[in-house]
Parts: structure tokens; C-alpha cells; sequence
């Protein structure tokens, strides 16, 4: 268990320190003195430890500490003349600044040259406590230069020391267990005095415990650092102590920015951001119905990926680049399958594929089970379906580049508009297209597979033209099938293409 206390700032407006610095008080917290100015003073020290933490060393003309005295909440000490300090560097004075409030360090010589090996100590023991409660700025100045050839200036960090009531404590924050499984509990307690109130913090949660001395926190899932801050005071200038514990968590849930890949990932992995493997990806979840990578951001997979379970890209997901297999691909709006070469161990190989949006493909595109499409199917080299193919809604469009062939197309003379095909060698998709000049009418355009109840139908209008496709097995016929017109002056002409899904 670590204490926080006192807290410190750097003035961004002056120029850094080149020296670091690190406060104490003792005792710890300082207790402000009581309010009757009859009773005796408390007592308390300030310990300033301050070293170089740069290889280049640093030239300290002089180095000053300001203590706020008087009789108001921010003043540290009731006054300064009782002040004992002391610094721990060889033939170094010092000095009482009363108009000033600061006690003034400084070497012998012109400057002294603090290097890495060099740490110091600056006590001021005896300081007589305030009798308000309240946090008093501490402001350590030094007066330095780095090279001989570098500029001296004015440096500057000041720290924030709370001077607590005589009856305030804050003590023994113990969680237990230290070491939890992922999803577990702990139970946090500590001590306290009634008189501030108390909030416990961690991770994005900030709770009220000020009536507590104990409280359990379940499903925890990764290793978590546990703030108990306690508050006491005047509002306008409160006075803050602070303890901190932290649990550690077995085979945590991480929350990152960016992951690089290079080897494999074993359980459901979700991506927020960006995503890149150059190397094998496998993720295997380690539930039978879960998915294994669910993509909210942009995810590049540049090696070969293997996903065990479910690949799921949301609407605000993007998967590029993909090669490999995954036994579902699952996609809430488009998928681009880029760069990938006609040759069969770079191809991208889909158990079953769902669709949403527009699925576009580069180079071969295989489905060893279902293919749905809900919007647009744009593949620019092989697509094959071992299994069925479905695209649903009236805006489903199939581009296959390489494998649309026209069976049939129906002339003005034709009195039924009616195209039944012989048994077809390898699965394939049936597409009926009519186009429509002014009729005066409507009519209904219907592909159906011979024999079977499977059938798709669309409306066309009067002026126009109108589409539907359907999936049919090797070795099944279909029919096509755009109404009677009786008349052979009215200009209707329905074309039956047929898409090649697989060999003979």
C-alpha cells in the first residue's frame, strides 16, 4: 500500500527544473495546530530530497523554499523565525528571507555542480502548525543553468501540504485478495476517522463510502488500482489525503489501442481499433458459440488467418487484406477482400457467409456452405458456392466478372414470355431480366426451380425493366417465367442468364 500525499505541480509557465524533487512531512499527515491560541502548537517537519536524474550534469547558483505564514487556511506555519533548516551539501548557508517568506540555499562557490551521483536533502523541522486546516502551497525554486555555455534561470515546483484536524486519520486500505481469476471479488477495508468524507475510485467508478469501512467488488477483470480519498475541511480550501492498493487479475481482459500481432491469439479477441497480423493470426474461442474476432474498427490481416469460430464485422467495422479460413464470416455492412492471388493456399475460403452490405473481391472467392448476400455481390475474379446461394431484398445485385453467359432472350412475336431449362451440369445462379417499354399494365417476373417449391417472384411495372436470380442445384432444372401478354404488338423481352458456380 502506497500513500499519496502531498500532491505537486510544476508552473508550465516557467522553465523546468533541472532538478527533481520529492516532499515528505512528518509526521504524515501534519496536524494543524488548535484553534485556542492559548494552547501550545503542533510541531512538523517538511523533507525535501532533490538529486539530478539527467547524465548532464547541472549548475545550482541557489536554491530557494517558500512557506506561506500567518493565521489563514493556506499558511503553513504561524510564523518562520522558530524554523530550523538545514541541507545536507557540504559549505552550503542558508539564510531567512522574513520579508520574502523563503529560506535561502546556496554553495560556497559562484554555483554548485549537481550530477547524477549527487542527491541532497533539505530539512525544515521545528515549523510551528497553522491553526486553520486547510492546504498550503510549497514552492521550491532553484536558480540553474545546464553547461557552462547554457542560460541561468529562475525553476520552479510547488507542492500542495495539507494540514489535517487533530482528530482526522486515514489508514490501513487492505484488499483482499490480492490475486483474483478474471471475474472475481475482492473485499476492500480500512480505517477512518467520522470527520471528512470518503470516496473510493477506481478504474471509471467513484463511489461514496464516507458511512463505510468495507466494500465488496465483484466481476472484476483486469488488474485494477484501488484510490480511497478522504476530505475534510473548508470547501474553499479543502485539506486531502489519499491511500492507494492495487489487485492483480489471472489472464486479465486487456483494453489497448493498437495490437501488432506477430504469432497467434488464443480466445475471442474484439477490435475497437486497428488490427494488424503480419504473421499467422489464429483465434480460437474458447466458448462453442462464440465468436472469435468481432471487428468494430479498421483491421488489416496481413498473414494467413485462421478463426476457429465466428468472424463478426460490424456496421462500423472494415476487414481488408484477409486470406485463410474462417468457419463464419458474418458481416454487418461491406467486406473488401484485396490483393488476393488466383492461386488456391492464397485464397480467402468461407464456411458461410452472410452479407449485409457489399461483399467486392479481388481474387477467387469460395463458400464451402451458404452465401447470402443482402445488398450487392461484386466479385472481380472466381466466385464459387458449394452450397446455396441466396440474395435477398429488390436492391441485390450480383456482379461476376468472367461468368454471366445469356441462355435466352425472348423476341416480340413470342406470345407467352416462358424459358424452362434442361437439368444444368454444375450449381449455378438463374437470373430473369425484363425489360419493359409502355405497356399500359403490370405483370409479375418468377424464377422457379422444376419440381420444387423454391421460386422467387418480382413486380414489373409498366414502363421499365425488373430483376430476380436464384440458386439452383446441379443436376436441377428451372423456369423462368414472365406472364402471358396476348398481345404481340406490346414490346416486353425477358432475358435468362445463367452464372456458373462451380465445374461440371
Amino acid at each position: 500500500m502506497a500513500l499519496v500525499s502531498p500532491t505537486r505541480t510544476t508552473d508550465t509557465t516557467a522553465q523546468e527544473p533541472l532538478l527533481s524533487y520529492d516532499l515528505t512531512t512528518s509526521p504524515d499527515p501534519l496536524k494543524a495546530s488548535p484553534e485556542k491560541p492559548e494552547e501550545p502548537e503542533e510541531r512538523g517537519e517538511l523533507i525535501i530530497v532533490g538529486s539530478r536524474r539527467s547524465s548532464t550534469p547541472a549548475d545550482v547558483e541557489w536554491i530557494k523554499v517558500k512557506v506561506p505564514a500567518g493565521t489563514m487556511s493556506p499558511d503553513l506555519a504561524t510564523n518562520l523565525s522558530s524554523v530550523n533548516p538545514w541541507i545536507s551539501l557540504n559549505r552550503w548557508t542558508v539564510r531567512l528571507d522574513e520579508t520574502a517568506k523563503e529560506f535561502v540555499f546556496s554553495p560556497a562557490g559562484s554555483h554548485e555542480t549537481i550530477g547524477p551521483d549527487t542527491g541532497f536533502t533539505i530539512q525544515l523541522s521545528q515549523i510551528p502548525i497553522s491553526r486553520k486546516v486547510g492546504t498550503a502551497p510549497i514552492k521550491v525554486t532553484e536558480y540553474s543553468r545546464e553547461g557552462e555555455n547554457g542560460a541561468s534561470h529562475e525553476r520552479t515546483h510547488e507542492f500542495s501540504v495539507g494540514k489535517f484536524p487533530a482528530d482526522f486519520y486515514l489508514r490501513n486500505l487492505i484488499v483482499d485478495p490480492l490475486v483474483i481469476d478474471n471475474g472475481g471479488e475482492t473485499t476492500l477495508t480500512w480505517e477512518r476517522s467520522t470527520n471528512a468524507t470518503y470516496e473510493l475510485l477506481y478504474a471509471d467508478t467513484n463511489l461514496n463510502v464516507t458511512n463505510e469501512t468495507t466494500r465488496k467488488i465483484t466481476n472484476i477483470k483486469s488488474d485494477t488500482t484501488f484510490y480511497l480519498r478522504g476530505t475534510t475541511g473548508d470547501p474553499t480550501n479543502p485539506v486531502t489525503r489519499i491511500l492507494n492498493t492495487h489487485l492483480t487479475v489471472k489472464k486479465p481482459d486487456l483494453e489497448i489501442g493498437n495490437l501488432i500481432v506477430h504469432g497467434t491469439v488464443n480466445g475471442p479477441l474484439t477490435v475497437n481499433g486497428p488490427i494488424q497480423a503480419n504473421d499467422t493470426l489464429t483465434v480460437t474461442s474458447l466458448r462453442p458459440a462464440h465468436t472469435s474476432l468481432i471487428v468494430n474498427g479498421t483491421t488489416e490481416l496481413r498473414g494467413h488467418t485462421t478463426l476457429h469460430k465466428n468472424l463478426l464485422v460490424r456496421p462500423e467495422g472494415t476487414l481488408i487484406s484477409s486470406q485463410g479460413y474462417i468457419h463464419r464470416l458474418e458481416v454487418g455492412d461491406s467486406l473488401k477482400v484485396d490483393d488476393i492471388q488466383p492461386k488456391y493456399k492464397e485464397e480467402i475460403k468461407l464456411s458461410d457467409v452472410k452479407v449485409d452490405g457489399t461483399l467486392t473481391t479481388r481474387g477467387a472467392l469460395h463458400a464451402h456452405s451458404a452465401l447470402r448476400a443482402y445488398s450487392t455481390l461484386d466479385v472481380h475474379s472466381r466466385l464459387t458456392v458449394s452450397g446455396r446461394f441466396e440474395a435477398y431484398g429488390p436492391t441485390a445485385i450480383v456482379n461476376l466478372a468472367g461468368e454471366t453467359h445469356k441462355l435466352w432472350e425472348s423476341s416480340p412475336q413470342d406470345p407467352q414470355l416462358q424459358y424452362v431449362s434442361s437439368p444444368v451440369e454444375s450449381s449455378g445462379i438463374a437470373l430473369a431480366v425484363m425489360d419493359v417499354h409502355d405497356t399500359g399494365r403490370n405483370g409479375e417476373l418468377t424464377l422457379s426451380i422444376m419440381d420444387s417449391t423454391k421460386r422467387t417472384t418480382v413486380w414489373w411495372e409498366h414502363r421499365g425493366s425488373a430483376s430476380t436470380l436464384l440458386f439452383v442445384p446441379k443436376g436441377e432444372r428451372f423456369a423462368a417465367d414472365g406472364g402471358n401478354i396476348q398481345d404481340s404488338s406490346l414490346e416486353q423481352i425477358l432475358k435468362v442468364y445463367w452464372i456458373s458456380l462451380g465445374k461440371p
